[in-house]
């Protein structure tokens, strides 16, 4: 995904992952103004930021903040889905893939909270 803004003054480009894209844009553009200057992204991609970015009229920001979140939560739901399903399993594998969930799941709370203010998972 490539995308072109106008940060104040400053035109800036991000490119990478949708995921990736849309934490830097959150996070670079908090309390500034912001506006779309042009969008390269597959198909599916260009689809999902475009309802949401109509769903939040048309604020950028609020639009980078609700997807980088939708990527968080799924993360979070997948670590807790992958220990409630090995919990009760004692070999070597499946404890150690409990321990990465688990690491995984420290990480991403904060940046959650970060964007939200609260975790409701």
């Amino acid at each position: 995904m490539e995308l072109w803004v106008k940060i104040g003054e400053e035109k800036k480009k991000y490119k990478g992952s949708f995921r990736s894209v849309m934490e830097n844009l959150f996070n670079d553009g908090k309390d500034k103004e912001v506006n779309l200057l042009s969008i390269h992204a597959p198909q599916k991609e260009l689809r999902r930021f475009k309802r949401e970015w109509r769903k939040n009229g048309r604020d950028l920001i609020e639009t980078a903040r609700k997807i980088a979140r939708w990527f968080y939560i799924r993360d979070l739901r997948r670590a807790n889905r992958c220990i409630k399903d090995l919990r009760k399993k004692k070999d070597p594998v499946s404890i150690s893939r409990v321990e990465r969930a688990r690491k995984i799941i420290e990480e991403i709370q904060p940046k959650l909270r970060s964007l939200d203010g609260s975790v409701k998972v």
